[in-house]
């Protein structure tokens, strides 16, 4: 799809309806549409039901990473090998519109991030992500830094933060603060690992050792899987984050931000609605920070048992519990270390139901009216 596609469409239909997939690239896309055109005059409206695709296949219809019944009314925006459907939207409606906001491109770079496509050793997006990303280092709103890519690692102990970062998932140490105390005891020599901070780390020699650490991570997670999963170059970059809007002043680690986004999602049927509305307040990426604080170490055990068995057995059937209750987190890990199950999707059992997200059927090749009849107005399916 061309950007002169988009604009034609938005041009000719005043009213439509974005339906996006539940991934965080399209979510956030389909909340950036939404405030951007309304602000514009358009009458735009974000349904998640998929039976909407099939029941008004007349009606003009933006869809984010779904596949359109109608080609004439429905125009498909899909994630490419390069760029993220969100940094497309952004670039196409700054041209469009007059601009976006600073909060807008940031959110662009967390779906390049969320998709893999930042490559921390050749310093730089593999598309469009990185005409956005220069200008927010020029306005120093986005800073680059070589350091573990842990969540929470800026705030709290190496330990701590290792073990309840979920993407990228580190088998034998997600999850496994017993595994990680002793390996940080190992690499940094000392009595009390829960004293080393990222933060402290200055020294030259204190930066041999995280680079050792990560050697030795590596080293741990092939007794786990056999695939490669490329931990050395996933462990290490980030980038901290400073935005002021809508009279929000916010400072945080994108990676960090990114998984708590991913997270929270995944905590409650109907938490893909706040992610939504991500794009019309900073404040609600600190509401979702503060939530996910006191899940997270809880969530790493339950996906560092469910995932470590999928790893040794294959078995694509994944359980809920009180912090999980989607299984898009499940989803999103599997497919950022390119491990998802072939030819078969991601199960989650819930209350003795089985049922996938409607992205997961479409992966595997459910044809496309069928897995829209399958599912509910959350996109979660029947299997």
């Amino acid at each position: 799809m061309t950007e002169n596609t988009f604009i034609s469409f938005i041009e000719s239909y005043k009213s439509f309806t974005i339906v996006p997939d539940s991934s965080l690239d399209s979510l956030i896309s389909a909340g950036i549409l939404l405030k951007n055109l309304s602000e514009h005059g358009w009458d735009v409206r974000v349904n998640l039901d998929p039976k909407v695709i099939v029941d008004y296949t007349d009606d003009p219809a933006v869809l984010l990473n779904l596949q359109p019944l109608n080609t004439q009314k429905q125009l498909a925006l899909k994630t490419t090998s390069t760029s993220s459907i969100t940094a497309l939207v952004v670039t196409i409606l700054e041209k469009s519109t007059g601009g976006v906001s600073k909060w807008d491109k940031i959110l662009a770079i967390f779906s390049g991030l969320y998709r893999g496509y930042y490559d921390f050793k050749g310093g730089g997006f593999r598309g469009i992500e990185n005409t956005i990303l220069n200008e927010l280092v020029s306005h120093k709103a986005i800073t680059e830094v070589v350091g573990l890519r842990a969540w929470g690692a800026k705030r709290r102990s190496l330990i701590s933060a290792l073990t309840r970062t979920l993407i990228p998932f580190i088998p034998g140490i997600t999850g496994n603060p017993e595994n990680t105390s002793r390996v940080v005891k190992e690499v940094f020599k000392v009595t009390d690992p829960q004293s080393i901070r990222l933060k402290d780390v200055v020294s030259e020699e204190d930066i041999k050792k995280v680079s050792e650490l990560v050697k030795r991570i590596s080293e741990i997670t092939r007794n786990y899987v056999k695939k490669d999963l490329q931990l050395q170059l996933k462990l290490v970059g980030d980038f901290y984050v400073q935005v002021e809007e809508y009279g929000v002043s916010l400072e945080f680690e994108a990676h960090e931000a990114l998984g708590s986004l991913v997270a929270y999602e995944s905590s409650c049927l109907d938490c893909l609605l706040d992610i939504l509305m991500l794009p019309f307040s900073v404040d609600i990426l600190s509401q979702t920070l503060v939530a996910c604080n006191s899940i997270l170490d809880y969530l790493a055990v339950s996906l560092s048992t469910q995932i470590g068995e999928f790893l040794v057995t294959g078995k694509n059937i994944f359980e809920c519990d009180e912090n999980l209750q989607r299984p898009d987190i499940i989803v999103d890990i599997l497919q950022y270390h390119n491990i998802l199950p072939e030819n078969k999707p991601v199960v989650f059992l819930c209350n003795g139901e089985e049922t996938a997200v409607l992205r997961e059927l479409l992966r595997v090749g459910v044809k496309t009216e069928e897995a829209y009849s399958k599912c509910t107005e959350k996109q979660l399916c029947r299997v």
